[in-house]
């Protein structure tokens, strides 16, 4: 039992007490104090039980009210908290898909060139031998650019990691192919001419399939 509770006892105690004293009070000036006496116990009872009640009822308001403003924060905070993973995952996806464009693009230059180099008619009779050591060069110089442009991207992570090896290896098999094929017009006799075509081709060949295993990891990438 709580003191409140227990003077509150008390008060009603002496309240009935005083009414008892006054209900045995002999005299009409006697029996009017008494009375009155008990009137006013008997208010200051009901004073301090209403006054009781009311605190009491309020500590539970406050209590409920600030139970209600805890769960009003924690509802924000999650709210908060999730609107913050779904901008960060928004941000992710962009900063994925404009690194699998960037990827998409170097892997679909250089799949071309190694087509091109796969493919090449080394003794194209439409041509001069100019242009023919200039479609060499040229096919070079592209290589090059794209190792170049594959060097700016910055790959962050472990995501394309598996893809820009595939990439990375490509491109450096497809620049041997292109020097290959830009010595074949230096040779010096049939032999080395059919060597560093075969040599050539072998290795556009083995650069396409990197292109190729690289696209399809961008891809899966790109879906996820």
């Amino acid at each position: 039992m709580s003191v409140e509770i227990l003077l509150l006892a008390v008060l009603a105690g002496i309240t009935l007490l005083a009414y008892m004293v006054a209900i045995n009070s002999h005299g009409a000036t006697r029996l009017s104090i008494s009375y009155l006496i008990a009137t006013v116990i008997l208010a200051g009872t009901v004073w301090v039980t209403v006054q009781y009640v009311n605190n009491d009822q309020n500590m539970k308001n406050r209590e409920e009210v600030k139970r209600l403003e805890q769960e009003k924060q924690k509802a924000e905070e999650q709210m908060q908290s999730r609107e913050q993973q779904y901008q960060s995952t928004i941000k992710e996806d962009k900063e994925r898909l404009g690194i699998a464009g960037k990827l998409t693009a170097i892997v679909t230059g250089a799949s071309a060139i190694a087509t091109q180099l796969a493919s090449m008619d080394m003794h194209d009779q439409s041509l001069e031998l100019d242009a023919l050591t200039g479609r060499a060069a040229d096919a070079k110089r592209k290589c090059d650019d794209l190792s170049t442009e594959f060097g700016k991207i910055a790959i962050s992570g472990n995501t394309f990691s598996e893809c820009a090896n595939q990439i990375k290896d490509g491109l450096k098999t497809l620049a041997e192919a292109a020097q290959y094929a830009v010595l074949y017009y230096k040779a010096e006799d049939t032999a080395q001419e059919e060597l560093r075509e075969r040599i050539m081709r072998q290795k556009a060949k083995s650069a396409h399939e990197n292109f190729q295993k690289a696209s399809s990891l961008i891809g899966s990438l790109s879906g996820q």
